[in-house]
C-alpha cells in the first residue's frame, strides 16, 4: 500500500506545473562572395533567464526565485525590455559562435517580447542576432548551461534544415557546417530515439497519464495489448501525417482534447469491467490526437533531411519505448504485487482512475481558458 501512497503524492507535482521548455535557436545564412552573413534567431523564456530559474526544475514554482519570475511575467513588454537591457552585456557573453574555436563577433539587433497573456503559460521572447564574414565549416554554438537546454536548427541557403542538435549537458554544440549535413546514421538514430523517449518520460505528463489510464483498465496482458496496439497505430499515423503537413490542426484544439481524453479513459475505467469494441475505437481516436501532439514536437525540433524517414521512425520508436517503460515500472512497482487481491479494483483501480480523471479535467479547463 505504501507504493500507492507514493504515487498519489507524486502525481500532483507533475501535473500542476509551469513547464520549462527548451529554447530554440534558428541559424540562417546569406552568401557574400566567399564568406557568409548569418542571422541567429532564439526563441526563449526571457523571464526564466532573468530570474535565474534553475533549469533542473520542471516547475518554476520549485525555484526560490519564483516570486520574481511571476513578477516579470506580469510586466508589459516595454518594461521587461528595460530590465533585459540592464543585463544585456552578461547575456551577450553567455551566447557565442565559434569558428575553428575562435569567437565570432555579432550584435543583438532586435528583441520581440510577446504581450502579457495567460500567466499559467510561459510567453515567448524572440532575440535576433546578426553577424558577418564567416566561413561555412567548423562552426559551434555556445550557450550558458544556466539558461537551460536549447534546440539548435541550422538552415542552408535553400532554407532547408541541414543540422539539428539538442544541447542539454554541454555548453557548446558539436561542430556543424552551413551546407553539409551530418549524415552519421547511428548518431541520427540515437538522437531521435532519445528525443522520442524523453518526450514520454520524463517530459510527457499528459501522455503518461493517458497510458496509465489504459493500464488501470486491466493489468492482464490481452486487454492491455489490444489497447496499446490501437493507441500506437493511431498516433503513428498522425505523427507521419502531421510532420509531412498533410494534416495540420492548431495545438489550441489538440491540447485541450488530449487533456479531455485522459479524463474520459479514466472515468470509463470505473464503469466498464470488460473490454468491448467501443473502447478500442475511442482509444484509436484519442491516439490520433496524441499523435498530432507528438508531430508538433518533432516539427519544432526539425528532422534530418538526409535521413528523414529513419529519423521519424526512430522518434516514434522512442515514444513506444517510453510508453513501455512507464507500463513496466508501474506494473512491477505496484500492480504485480496486488493485482490478484480482492480489493484491487475497488481500492486501487477506481481511486486512481478518479484521481487521473480530475487531473485531466483541470488540465482541460486550464487549456481552454
Amino acid at each position: 500500500m505504501y507504493r500507492i501512497l507514493l504515487i498519489l503524492l507524486f502525481f500532483p507535482t507533475i501535473v500542476f506545473c509551469h513547464e520549462l521548455k527548451p529554447s530554440i535557436a534558428n541559424f540562417k545564412f546569406e552568401k557574400k562572395n566567399e564568406l557568409y552573413d548569418f542571422r541567429l534567431t532564439i526563441l526563449l523564456n526571457l523571464e526564466a533567464i532573468l530570474a535565474n530559474i534553475d533549469p533542473s526544475h520542471n516547475d518554476t514554482n520549485e525555484s526560490k526565485n519564483k516570486d520574481y519570475y511571476n513578477y516579470l511575467r506580469k510586466l508589459e513588454p516595454n518594461k521587461l525590455k528595460v530590465i533585459f537591457d540592464k543585463s544585456l552585456y552578461d547575456f551577450q557573453k553567455n551566447i557565442f559562435l565559434l569558428q575553428n574555436e575562435k569567437k565570432i563577433n555579432f550584435k543583438i539587433d532586435k528583441v520581440n517580447i510577446e504581450k502579457v497573456g495567460d500567466l499559467n503559460i510561459s510567453r515567448a521572447t524572440t532575440i535576433s542576432i546578426f553577424g558577418k564574414n564567416i566561413y561555412k565549416n567548423n562552426l559551434k554554438l555556445g550557450w550558458k548551461n544556466d539558461y537551460g537546454p536549447i534546440i539548435l536548427r541550422v538552415f542552408n541557403l535553400e532554407n532547408s534544415i541541414v543540422y539539428t542538435e539538442y544541447i542539454k549537458i554541454s555548453s557548446t554544440s558539436k561542430s556543424f557546417s552551413i551546407e553539409k549535413e551530418d549524415t552519421n546514421l547511428i548518431s541520427e538514430i540515437l538522437k531521435y530515439f532519445s528525443i522520442g523517449f524523453q518526450h514520454i518520460f520524463p517530459k510527457g505528463t499528459d501522455h503518461i497519464l493517458f497510458v496509465l489510464g489504459l493500464f488501470l483498465f486491466s493489468p492482464n496482458f490481452k486487454p492491455l495489448l489490444i489497447q496499446i496496439s490501437v493507441f500506437t497505430l493511431a498516433h503513428t499515423i498522425t505523427i507521419f501525417l502531421g510532420v509531412l503537413n498533410i494534416v495540420i490542426i492548431s495545438e489550441k484544439f489538440v491540447e485541450p482534447l488530449i487533456a479531455l481524453s485522459i479524463t474520459y479513459i479514466a472515468i470509463e475505467n470505473i464503469f466498464i469491467k470488460k473490454i468491448s469494441l467501443w473502447r478500442p475505437i475511442i482509444i484509436f481516436f484519442f491516439g490520433l490526437l496524441h499523435g498530432l501532439g507528438f508531430a508538433g514536437v518533432i516539427s519544432e525540433i526539425g528532422l534530418s533531411q538526409t535521413n528523414f524517414i529513419t529519423s521519424l521512425i526512430f522518434f516514434n520508436l522512442g515514444v513506444e519505448f517510453g510508453q513501455l517503460f512507464i507500463i513496466t515500472i508501474f506494473y512491477f512497482g505496484v500492480a504485480h504485487w496486488i493485482k490478484n487481491k480482492l480489493w484491487y479494483r475497488k481500492l486501487f483501480t477506481n481511486p486512481m482512475s478518479i484521481l487521473i480523471s480530475i487531473f485531466g479535467l483541470v488540465w482541460f479547463i486550464e487549456r481552454i481558458t
